[in-house]
């Protein structure tokens, strides 16, 4: 590794031969917080295995990448994703984005759901107290 150029350095993998498996373990455990994630968000009107078939998607999306460099930037980017929806810091669209088949599936959840349902807040119409100002 002396005389390797700094740029082949850096731009080696992080997990080198395990990354295959460092995939897989960051699969089973996107698939483990899907349950949570459900909870946390309240999607009641979505179904843990239609959400897992769709997060299995993404992960397929991926599958023909043989590139180490990207394959451990992809896994990398998952792990923060992953954290970042565990810690809540995401907003219910962008789980919504990774939990259903893809943004044109909004009609369908809306079927499933309608809006104005996702709006109450502790069972009273929000928008409409709102609205009358109380």
């Amino acid at each position: 590794a002396a005389g390797m150029p700094l740029i082949a350095k850096m731009a080696k993998p992080v997990m080198g031969l395990d990354l295959a498996r460092s995939v897989r373990r960051l699969y089973k455990k996107t698939m483990k917080a899907v349950p949570y994630a459900l909870e946390q968000y309240d999607f009641h009107w979505l179904t843990e295995d239609e959400c897992k078939a769709n997060v299995a998607k993404h992960f397929k999306k991926y599958m023909n990448v043989d590139n180490p460099v990207v394959i451990d930037t992809l896994r990398v980017k998952g792990e923060m994703e992953l954290d970042e929806t565990i810690r809540r810091f995401k907003t219910p669209c962008h789980i919504l984005n990774v939990l259903t088949t893809d943004i044109d599936d909004a009609a369908s959840i809306e079927q499933k759901s309608s809006k104005k349902e996702y709006m109450k807040i502790g069972g009273s119409d929000f928008m409409s107290d709102f609205l009358q100002g109380k």
